[in-house]
Order: structure tokens, then sequence, then C-alpha cells
């Protein structure tokens, strides 16, 4: 009896409680219901006045920066109905308005903005219809340059310029950071006929030729720069002037060197063919062939001679030079150069003192220096000094191959500038 009652009562329950989540569920479908309805009447509050509505919007968005300025670029494609652009900037404080015309095509934009805050510009674009209505907004960022950008720029500066004996003059101009925008400078000038000529000298250019110029007249020259890839204006230094100077040369090669050719003499020789020169220190390394080098005789005229290869060892901080005393001044030392193979470390050097340096320090320890094939040294002292001009290298060869040079004579110039 009481198993049957209890079985009833928990029949009775588990009905009363389908009951109770049949009625909690239409509760919650009833509510679900309300909230959906509220969500739709505030839906059409917003669009009481019908569906929201889009202009197209400025496409293909560029802006191109400036001295105090930029340019917008833009294009409008598909919508016929845009009237108007507005931009803003400097957090909306400042804005322009331009009223558009829309053809069958598409059409540019393209648009000055001046008298911007020199830095850093964020831009927000927006095109509308005649009805009010806008278009998606279209950011942009673009720089402004100005007065402090301005400051940081610099002439490009100039080694040297003269006129040389032949009425030839010449500008080496100096090097200059690409960063800063620097692309080319502009040079006024006077030609041989009294006529004013400007030119304008890309940045790569480091030694520059004048064209007819006047001689011993002055140049008027100033640098040119755009700040970045996008600008739109140039940036200029402002004009510096600068004499050039008539160039002269006077041989002084007897009065300081000895030996210096055409035709070297040797003070040795070996199988009348490798010897030691006369009036040079040479290098133990440069005496390869048995003892003997520095020294060559070709068809009967001596050279000046580093050679390592076809059966001679190698050549390392091979030196051949004299040490003389000079008076302050400038110079020039010049070589003629009978044969001559590419390869290895090969160098024109001036040093103070009594020797030169060995080839890796030629850089850092010479008070001027070039690669050998150039042929041509200057250097400049100061005061009187005693110093050593010459030749080092390293050269390397095999039983079949080899690398060398051979100097005819050597010249040294006093510069003057008239």
């Amino acid at each position: 009896m009481y198993n049957a009652f209890m079985s009833i009562k928990m029949k009775n329950n588990i009905k009363k409680l389908n009951k109770n989540l049949l009625f909690v569920g239409l509760a919650m479908l009833l509510v679900g219901i309300i909230s959906s309805c509220d969500k739709m009447d505030a839906y059409k509050k917003f669009t009481k006045e019908g569906e929201i509505s889009y202009t197209g919007k400025l496409d293909s968005v560029k802006i191109n920066s400036g001295r105090y300025r930029v340019l917008l670029n833009g294009l409008f494609l598909a919508d016929p109905k845009v009237k108007k652009c507005v931009v803003y900037w400097n957090n909306r404080v400042d804005s322009i308005v331009i009223p558009v015309t829309r053809t069958t095509n598409v059409d540019t934009l393209k648009l000055f903005i001046n008298n911007i805050t020199e830095g850093v510009q964020n831009f927000i674009i927006y095109t509308y219809d005649n009805a009010g209505n806008k278009s998606i907004p279209v950011y942009r960022t673009g720089r402004v340059y100005g007065d402090r950008y301005q400051s940081t720029l610099t002439n490009r500066g100039i080694n040297s310029a003269f006129t040389n004996e032949s009425g030839v003059s010449t500008i080496e101009w100096g090097g200059m950071d690409r960063v800063s925008g620097v692309f080319a400078t502009e040079m006024i000038y006077t030609d041989n006929s009294n006529v004013e000529k400007a030119v304008r000298i890309p940045i790569d250019v480091n030694n520059y030729i004048i064209p007819n110029f006047k001689e011993k007249g002055t140049i008027k020259y100033r640098t040119l720069f755009l700040p970045d890839t996008l600008s739109i204006d140039t940036f200029y230094t402002a004009y510096e002037n600068m004499y050039i100077p008539k160039f002269s040369k006077i041989d002084v090669t007897s009065t300081y060197l000895k030996n210096a050719g055409a035709n070297v003499t040797f003070s040795s020789i070996n199988a009348n063919r490798w010897g030691i020169l006369n009036d040079w220190i040479t290098s133990p390394s440069v005496k390869n062939a048995s003892g003997f080098g520095g020294y060559e005789k070709r068809s009967n005229v001596g050279f000046i001679s580093l050679e390592a290869g076809w059966g001679l060892p190698n050549v390392t901080d091979g030196k051949i030079y004299q040490t003389i005393n000079l008076p302050a001044g400038r110079y020039r030392l010049e070589i003629v150069m009978n044969d001559f193979n590419a390869g290895g470390s090969r160098y024109l050097t001036v040093a103070e003192g009594t020797s030169i340096p060995n080839v890796a320090n030629i850089t850092s320890s010479s008070i001027a220096f070039s690669n050998l094939e150039s042929k041509l040294l200057n250097f400049n002292l100061d005061q009187a000094k005693q110093v050593s001009i010459g030749f080092a290298a390293n050269l390397t060869g095999t039983s079949s191959t080899g690398m060398y040079a051979k100097i005819a004579s050597v010249r040294l110039y006093q510069i003057n500038f008239l």
C-alpha cells in the first residue's frame, strides 16, 4: 500500500512539474517576443525618415607633402549624386569645403590646402549629396614641412675648385647624407662670353667640369632638397659665393726626388732583368726574385716594378719609397704607368716620417693616398715636414697567373693658385 501510494504521489508531482516548466517556457517566449518587438520599434525610431543613405566616398586618396601645405589627390568614381567634398584636419578644428560637379566620367580632385602647421597632420574626408547624406569617412595622414625642416639643411661642401693650366675649371664636391632629401646643387656662373649660366648638378656627381668658365671668376651655388618622395615643394639653402682660382704647377721633382725616371736605374741586377733600385727604399717582400726586385729592365729601359706570380712569391706589404723634406704647400704626385693589371691592393701614399704605412694602415696613417691606377695624388702640408712618398701593395699569384704594376716615371709638382 505504501509503495503504491508513493508511486501515485510521484506521478502527480511530475505532472505538476511538467505543467510548471511549460508555463515558464511560455513566459520566456512571450518576453522574447516583446523584447524583439521593442528592438524593432527602436530601429523604426531611428529610421522613421527612411533607410540610411550614404554617398560614394572619395577614392584612391593620396596626400602629397609640401611647405606649409599639402596636395590632396582623389577620384570620384560611380556616384553621380556627389555635390561637395569636406576635408577636416587639426583635430577637426580646420576644414575646407569643395563644390563638386560630376560628369559621366571618372572625375579627379586635386586640391592644395595651404597655411597648415608643420608636422604630421591627420585628414578626414567626406562627400555629400544635395540631401545632406554623407559618405563614410576616409582617413589619411600627411606630412607638412616648414622652417623647422629648413633649419636642418646645409649647403653642399666643396673639397677643391680650380682652373688648371689647360683652362679647364673643375669642382670636386663633398659628400652628403642622402637621408636629408638632398638631390642636386644649383650653380650660377659667368662664361667666357660674359653670359650668365645656370646649371643643376645631380648629387651623385662628385667632380664637375664647368663649361667654358671665365677664368678667375666666381660661382654662386645652393643645394636642393626634397624632404620625401611625395613632396611637391623643393627646399633650398641660401646661395654661397666662391672664387675659382687659376691653378698652376711647378715641377719640383729634381729638387726633392732621385732616380724618378723615365728609365730609372739600378744598383744591382740579376740575369739582366730583375734588379734593386737606386735611391729608393725597397722592402724585402718586393725583392721576391731571389733577393732582387723593385726594378725591372724591359727592352733596355728601366721601370719601377711590383710583381707577384708566374713563379715569383706573393708580395705582402710591399713598399717602394723615398723619404724627403718638403716645405709647407700644396703638392701633386703624378706617375706614368707603363703596364698594369687588375687585382690586389696597390696605393700611392704620402706619410709623415721615415717610412710609409703597411697596406692595412694606408687609409688611417697617410697624409694622403690614392689607388695606384688613378696615377694621381694631391696633398697639402700646413708646415714643413719630413715625409715618405711611394708605393705600397699586396699582390698574389700562381705559377700561371699574377699581378703587376710597372711605373715608368714619378713627378712631384708644387701647386699654386692665382
